[in-house]
């Protein structure tokens, strides 16, 4: 059988994978653009066989017309398919939130952990915005929360202590934050939002966890899982590529 491509149209980075028919993966990559996704499927596709390309996208449409663009000017000639909320879902996935609000993200990652959990989880997405998801255990999902990112909090604040203060990207962080006050603005700054974040999230995963039983696992993925798990006294588990996973199941479930 065909290998298929898996794309996660993030609002930041792209990230992607190509999968045999077993799920193995035998190629991944990640592109601060669409088009550069585009790109290396097509370098893939004249080693391995790619019969269909599944796509989540979140931010602007114009950024999945040129990932589609990009991707027809390769040659790889695969059929493409951009997967959309639903309120039914698989594995018994139910979403009462409003479909039209959703992010697409959002949902391959409860597809993914529905589809892998034995009981209830809090999935979290540490991405550009910080997303938090309770997902019961009969597959309901029961709304969740959203907070700025490591970035965008960051660049709020920054803005307007750009006198003490100077821009950084994503590349700029330090690995290890420290919990002590911070005896400059970059470092006081840094120290108060990453710590601020984390107990923020721990916070509402308690609140999200309250009164159930059994207690529900804590799910972390997205491009700052790593940098936030340490910073939080909540028990998690990182998945790296959830979103991904996801896709993989709605490729079974809706390609058949």
């Amino acid at each position: 059988m065909p290998d298929v491509a898996l794309v996660d149209i993030g609002s930041s980075r792209v990230k992607w994978q190509v999968r045999a028919a077993d799920g193995e993966v035998v190629g991944s990559g990640a592109n601060r653009q669409p088009e550069g996704c585009a790109r290396a499927l097509g370098s893939m596709a004249q080693e391995v066989t790619i019969g269909a390309v599944w796509v989540s996208r979140v931010g602007p449409e114009s950024r999945e017309r040129a990932f589609c663009s990009e991707l027809a000017a390769s040659g790889l000639a695969a059929s493409v398919h951009v997967v959309r909320v639903a309120a039914e879902g698989p594995h018994g996935l139910h979403s009462s939130y409003a479909a039209d609000q959703l992010g697409v993200d959002r949902y391959c990652a409860l597809v993914a952990a529905r589809a892998h959990a034995t009981g209830p989880v809090v999935v979290v997405d540490a991405g550009t915005a910080v997303t938090v998801d309770m997902l019961q255990a009969d597959g309901r999902h029961a709304g969740g929360y959203l907070l700025p990112g490591r970035q965008l909090g960051w660049e709020a604040l920054q803005g307007r202590l750009s006198d003490r203060i100077a821009p950084r990207d994503a590349t700029q962080w330090p690995e290890d934050l420290g919990a002590a006050p911070g005896l400059n603005s970059t470092e006081a700054l840094e120290r108060g939002w990453g710590l601020g974040l984390a107990a923020a999230l721990d916070g509402l995963i308690a609140h999200a966890a309250a009164g159930i039983q059994p207690s529900p696992a804590c799910w972390l993925t997205g491009g700052d899982a790593y940098w936030l798990a340490p910073l939080m006294r909540s028990e998690s588990v990182i998945f790296p590529n959830l979103v991904l996973d996801g896709l993989w199941e709605l490729a079974h479930w809706e390609g058949g």
